[in-house]
């Protein structure tokens, strides 16, 4: 368990600046991560129909405002990679009752997922409290909107398509981003092309960075939104069924637009 204590807001700052992250105390049990995350494949294995069948926005001017099951190929277009993932928040539980009790393996993943996706709920409610003494009101353009936009993505990285980048580099389209948990190493956290870092992550911890549009949230140039990708470590796992798995909470503030992709992948766009 995490023995972290949680930083004051200059040492938010200042880790922000240095690093464009910080870890921040998530004292989530492992094995309750590594369950979900068994029941999170074990609900990928249902058919199609069944994967497909949640489908709702709770934020329809963003695109992390989808929830539900997507799958990613990367001849789609440039900016896509081989994936599948499974947007989480609670409001599926109220809104596919029915539908639950008819899918034990479905409802067994939701319900996992639940406690993960409360932490962070706790955890962002927390560190945007510490900045909202220079930012009045923050906390509010989150967690005042009639569902929470906090989304909570369960991600299956595909190896065979997916080549150096699990990840292509981007900025994240929302305001804050919390990674959770992974199988392996690969996450990299910059500022640009140039500066890009592996993450170490920690047991009992979360890394926390700004998104695309933070700034029209906090009226700062202090700050800058953390450049990020996930590349493969280890080529071992060519050949198995998947390349790497995580699980990471997206936060955006409600009713901002989100930025355009030529914005969010700028500098991967004209590579």
């Amino acid at each position: 368990m995490s023995k972290f204590e949680f930083p004051t807001k200059e040492e938010v700052y200042q880790t922000l600046q240095k690093q464009f992250y910080i870890e921040l105390p998530f004292p989530m049990k492992t094995n309750a991560i590594q369950e979900a995350v068994a029941s999170f494949f074990k609900f990928l294995e249902e058919p199609e129909s069944v994967k497909t069948h949640m489908d709702y926005s709770i934020a329809p001017l963003h695109r992390r405002g989808d929830l539900g099951y997507k799958h990613r190929d990367p001849s789609g277009d440039i900016y896509n990679d081989s994936k599948e993932f499974f947007h989480f928040h609670p409001v599926l539980l109220e809104k596919y009752v029915d539908f639950l009790k008819k899918h034990p393996v479905t409802k067994d993943f939701l319900s996992k997922a639940k406690p993960i996706w409360d932490l962070a709920y706790q955890t962002v409610f927390k560190v945007l409290e510490v900045l909202e003494a220079d930012f009045p009101d923050l906390r509010a353009k989150i967690f005042d909107a009639q569902e929470e936009h906090i989304l909570l993505r369960f991600l299956k990285y595909n190896w065979q398509s997916s080549g150096k980048y699990l990840a292509k580099p981007h900025f994240d389209a929302g305001s804050f981003s919390l990674a959770i948990a992974e199988s392996c190493p690969g996450l990299r956290i910059g500022s640009n092309p140039d500066n890009l870092k592996p993450v170490h992550h920690k047991e009992g911890s979360a890394v926390f960075m700004l998104s695309s549009n933070f700034q029209k949230i906090m009226d700062t140039d202090q700050l800058l939104p953390g450049w990020h990708d996930v590349i493969q470590t280890d080529e071992t796992l060519i050949g198995k069924p998947f390349a790497r798995w995580a699980i990471v909470a997206f936060i955006d503030a409600d009713g901002v637009e989100a930025l355009p992709r030529s914005e969010t992948h700028k500098w991967y766009a004209v590579s």
